[in-house]
C-alpha cells in the first residue's frame, strides 16, 4: 500500500510539474527608456531596459489569461538644466494580462500591475544618486502598463509606461515616469 501511494504521489506530482511546465515560459527582454520625473522643469531621459521576465498561462500559452514577473535592469532618471540623473534599478514588474491569438503566428496582448524598483548604482556630476548629497530613495513602486504583439509564438514587440506613486527624492514632491518600448524572445 505505501508503495502504491507513493508510485500516485509521484506521478501526481510529475504530471502536476508537466503541465505546469507546459503554461510556463521565460522570455529575455531588451529595450529603451524614456523617462522623466513628473515636475515641471525636468526633461525626458533616453535609457534602457534588459533582463528576464517569467509568464505562466492559466488557461493556454497561445490565448488567454496569464500572470507574469520579471527581473529588468533599468536606468531611469532624467535632466534638469545641464544636469542629468543616471539611476539604474533592478525592477521587479508582476502584471496579469490577457493574451488572444489573431492568427497562428500572430497574438496580440495586454497587461497591467505593480511594479517594485530597488535602486542599485548611479551617479550625478560624479556624484552617487542614492547619497544623502543628492538624496534619491533606492525604493520606487508604481504602476505600469504594457501591450504589444507576439510573433511566431516566440518573439515580441511592446510599448509600455510606468506610473511611479512614491516620491523618488527626500526634498522633492516627484515621481518616475516612464514610456517604454521592449523587444523579447521566448527560450
Amino acid at each position: 500500500m505505501k508503495k502504491l501511494l507513493s508510485i500516485l504521489a509521484a506521478a501526481i506530482l510529475a504530471f502536476g510539474n508537466a503541465a505546469m511546465a507546459e503554461n510556463l515560459n521565460f522570455e529575455g527582454v531588451v529595450g529603451m527608456n524614456v523617462a522623466n520625473a513628473n515636475v515641471s522643469g525636468f526633461n525626458s531621459r533616453i535609457g534602457f531596459h534588459v533582463g528576464v521576465r517569467g509568464t505562466y498561462a492559466f488557461q493556454s500559452p497561445d490565448q488567454g489569461l496569464y500572470a507574469n514577473a520579471g527581473a529588468l535592469l533599468s536606468l531611469k532618471g532624467e535632466k534638469f538644466e545641464d544636469v542629468t540623473f543616471n539611476p539604474y534599478y533592478l525592477e521587479i514588474p508582476i502584471h496579469m494580462g490577457y493574451k488572444y491569438s489573431i492568427t497562428d503566428a500572430v497574438g496580440i496582448f495586454g497587461e497591467f500591475g505593480p511594479y517594485f524598483g530597488i535602486g542599485l548604482f548611479g551617479k550625478t556630476e560624479g556624484v552617487d544618486v542614492f547619497s544623502d548629497e543628492v538624496g534619491y530613495k533606492r525604493f520606487d513602486v508604481g504602476l505600469g502598463l504594457r501591450a504589444g504583439f507576439e510573433f511566431a509564438k516566440k518573439a515580441s514587440v511592446s510599448i509600455g509606461y510606468d506610473f511611479g506613486l512614491t516620491d523618488i527624492a527626500d526634498e522633492a514632491n516627484a515621481q518616475n515616469r516612464n514610456f517604454s518600448i521592449s523587444l523579447g524572445y521566448k527560450f
